[in-house]
């Protein structure tokens, strides 16, 4: 279930972050959503796509959409993006499944070579977005 926080203007999004994590799945402030690092972890903590670097690229994308989604916002709404790769030799690859999923889309991005928490963990994606003006809020609360 998704938990909406509203001093904060946070959300936790079911599958994604739960309210006991030290970290919300998105934070809005005013018509910028601020969506927390995500990487391409399936249920009960499994990586999905392990040593595949399309495969993590396109979950973790997925789960973006699906937090942006509880805005009533998606991909088209990112504005701007930090991209965190295990290695270098990972950003062909990984350029391409980013290109196929925006498709077309162009959010400005920064890509940083890094450690990441988990060593089965080759991408992390974390975001900006705007939402989109007179669509859906699903956080009404909000405003």
């Amino acid at each position: 279930m998704t938990s909406l926080h509203s001093p904060g203007r946070t959300v936790d999004v079911d599958g994604i972050t739960t309210p006991d994590s030290p970290y919300p799945s998105a934070t809005r402030a005013g018509d910028t959503v601020y969506v927390s690092g995500q990487v391409s972890f399936g249920d009960g903590g499994s990586v999905v796509g392990e040593g595949d670097i399309e495969a993590q690229t396109r979950c973790s994308l997925e789960r973006l959409g699906k937090v942006l989604s509880t805005y009533g916002a998606s991909l088209s709404n990112v504005v701007s993006c930090t991209v965190y790769l295990r290695d270098a030799a990972l950003a062909e690859a990984f350029n391409r499944t980013w290109v196929s999923v925006f498709a077309g889309h162009r959010p400005s991005r920064a890509t940083v070579v890094a450690e990441l928490l988990d060593p089965r963990l080759l991408v992390e994606v974390q975001a900006t977005a705007c939402l989109p003006q007179g669509g859906p809020d699903r956080a009404e609360a909000w405003k």
